[in-house]
C-alpha cells in the first residue's frame, strides 16, 4: 500500500484530533491511523504539537491516551514520544493553570503504567514524576457538569479495558511467570502511591456525590 500523501494525512489527522475524546474506541481509531502511517510520524507529530497548544487543558489528556495507545508497539513514533514526553505531560498538567489539576490522577497512572512496562528511560520517569509529586486533583477544574459525568464513564471504561489487557496471558506460560512478572515490577509504596491513593479516594467520594445527585 502506497503511503498517504503528508498534506493530506496532516488534514485527516487533525480532523481526527479535533474529534478525539477519552471514549476507547476514539482513541483505538486515532492511534491505528497514526500507527499505520508511522512513515509520516514526523509530519502527524507536528500536528499533535499545533493542537496541544490551542486546545483547552482538559481534552489535552486525551491526546496522552492517544500516544499511550501507539506506544504498545515499537514504530518510528517510540523514539518521537520518548524526547517529547515530559514535556506533553507538562502541558497536560499546567501548574500555572488550575485546570490542570483535573487530568492529574490519569496523567498519574499513565506514567505509573510507563514505569511498569519500562516504557521509558529511568530519568525520563523521574522526570514526570516531579512534575506530578505532590499535585492534588482539585475538582474537574470549571467543567460542566455533563462533561464531568462523560470523563467519569469514560474513566471507568478505561479502567475496565486496562483490567482485561493484564488478565490476558500467553497460553504456553508457567503458573510462576505471571507472579515473577509482578514481583520484579511492583515497587514499595512511596510519597506519591500514598498520593494516589488519597486522590483516588477524593475522587470516588465525588463520584458518590454525583451519583446521589442524579438519583
Amino acid at each position: 500500500m502506497e503511503d498517504m500523501d503528508p498534506f493530506e494525512a496532516r488534514l485527516l489527522f487533525g480532523n481526527m484530533l479535533d474529534n478525539l475524546t477519552g471514549a476507547q474506541p476514539t482513541i483505538d481509531r486515532v492511534s491505528s491511523f497514526a500507527l499505520k502511517n508511522s512513515s509520516l510520524a514526523d509530519d502527524l507529530f507536528e500536528c499533535i504539537n499545533e493542537k496541544l497548544t490551542k486546545m483547552p487543558v482538559p481534552p489535552r489528556l486525551n491526546i496522552l491516551l492517544m500516544l499511550d495507545g501507539i506506544l504498545k508497539q515499537n514504530t518510528p513514533w517510540t523514539s518521537l514520544i520518548e524526547r517529547n514526553v515530559v514535556r506533553l505531560v507538562a502541558h497536560t498538567t499546567p501548574k500555572d493553570d488550575p485546570r490542570g489539576d483535573a487530568n492529574v490522577v490519569q496523567t498519574r497512572k499513565l506514567v505509573d503504567g510507563w514505569r511498569r512496562k519500562h516504557t521509558f528511560s529511568q530519568r525520563i520517569l523521574d522526570e514526570m514524576d516531579e512534575r506530578l509529586v505532590g499535585r492534588k486533583s482539585m475538582g474537574e477544574g470549571g467543567m460542566r457538569h455533563q462533561d464531568i459525568l462523560k470523563r467519569i464513564e469514560e474513566d471507568r471504561e478505561r479502567h475496565k479495558r486496562h483490567k482485561e489487557d493484564v488478565w490476558i496471558r500467553k497460553a504456553n506460560e508457567e503458573p510462576q511467570d505471571e507472579l515473577d512478572l509482578y514481583w520484579d515490577t511492583v515497587s514499595e509504596l512511596n510519597e506519591a502511591d500514598w498520593m494516589e491513593i488519597e486522590t483516588e479516594n477524593a475522587e470516588y467520594r465525588k463520584e458518590c456525590q454525583i451519583s446521589a445527585l442524579e438519583s
